[in-house]
């Protein structure tokens, strides 16, 4: 007898329905709002089963939407209880490693980290450098090309979870909104935020890198609750024994909701509790800032070791635009000890016993050259 052939999903979702369905109108969880911000339409209803989605964007042989699907059923029970029971995960549990596996996941598997890819594989050969005197080599653009194939996509994904060891140390609290002004997600809705290089105005690099100090994480998980993971040794959030940080103050919130704006594509999304009202209010304020997600690749010429007179050594930089609001919120602040912090060359920018550097959005290669 023929073995039944799998049934490949021709719509594979970059932002599970699971996690869609906690902001689906009336909680019906088949519809959710949705705002094309690029083209400036609100629309009450739209299909999950069909939203934030792409033709076979994983794969037709299924094996990258099946491990995705697998980690999405361990995860959603962990991201409900979050804003149903106000349950978070116990510290270095099980839960807390799939919650930030999660997290780490939901970056990596959306459209834009793979556009952004593309991008730097079609700058790459245009890209000038004053030290080397002519164009960039193209040696990066095969690598560069790899991720971006089913093959590279499932390796990149897979990996991810050797990125959660370096998040363990990061605190993580429940943000609950007690205003009237519900919280909003987007096609790309996890928040890499970092208040601590920002306010240093550290140039160097893109702020959104899991090893970064001072980094900070904001997911919505419906209208009321938004998980928030940050830097102790940075910032502070609520008082020491609380989880759950009430805010009441509605410009906090509508920050976080711009910042869904400023890191998204083309739309953002919400349940029955939004007006249109309010998410075009949001769109002008967005008009303000640089939106987050646009690729650029810088060149600096680097020391070499005494001795080596003849050498011109150039690092070849490649970074995304941070979010970038001066960001203030209520209860969250700037622990005292976070002042003393130096920061003076690229190693500085890390955590201490941080692994995994510039894995996300940023890349550095040397390069050697020698003088004629």
């Amino acid at each position: 007898m023929a073995q039944k052939r799998k049934q490949i999903p021709k719509i594979q979702h970059f932002v599970p329905q699971f996690f869609q369905r906690f902001f689906s109108f009336d909680n019906n969880g088949k519809t959710i709002g949705m705002f094309e911000t690029n083209r400036n339409v609100f629309k009450s209803h739209v299909k999950i089963s069909s939203h934030l989605g792409k033709k076979y964007f994983y794969g037709r042989d299924g094996e990258l939407e099946e491990w995705l699907a697998k980690l999405e059923s361990d995860s959603a029970p962990i991201f409900k209880e979050m804003w149903e029971k106000e349950k978070l995960p116990i510290p270095r549990s099980t839960n807390h490693f799939k919650m930030l596996h999660f997290l780490i996941v939901l970056d990596i598997r959306n459209p834009i980290h793979f556009k952004i890819l593309k991008n730097f594989e079609q700058k790459l050969p245009y890209t000038k450098s004053k030290i080397s005197e002519g164009n960039l080599s193209n040696d990066m653009i095969p690598g560069l090309q790899e991720q971006q194939s089913d093959k590279g996509k499932l390796s990149s994904l897979k990996s991810a979870e050797l990125l959660v060891p370096d998040l363990l140390n990061l605190k993580y609290k429940l943000i609950k909104n007690k205003t009237s002004s519900p919280f909003i997600i987007s096609d790309n809705p996890l928040i890499m935020y970092n208040q601590f290089l920002e306010k240093r105005n550290w140039k160097f690099g893109s702020q959104r890198d899991f090893g970064l100090k001072g980094l900070q994480l904001f997911l919505p998980l419906n209208d009321s609750y938004m998980l928030a993971v940050y830097d102790s040794n940075i910032y502070k959030l609520g008082n020491k024994k609380e989880h759950i940080v009430s805010i009441d103050d509605k410009k906090s919130i509508d920050q976080l909701n711009l910042l869904q704006f400023l890191n998204s594509e083309n739309t953002v999304n919400f349940n029955h509790k939004v007006t249109e009202h309010y998410i075009m209010t949001l769109q002008e304020k967005s008009m303000k800032y640089k939106k987050a997600n646009d690729e650029f690749i810088s060149v600096h010429e680097i020391k070499v070791p005494k001795g080596n007179d003849n050498l011109t050594a150039q690092m070849i930089e490649m970074g995304v635009s941070d979010l970038n609001i001066r960001l203030t919120l209520q209860k969250l602040n700037f622990i005292s000890k976070s002042y003393a912090v130096k920061l003076h060359k690229i190693s500085d920018q890390y955590r201490e016993n941080v692994k995994f550097k510039g894995q996300t959005y940023k890349v550095y290669t040397i390069t050697t050259i020698e003088e004629n």
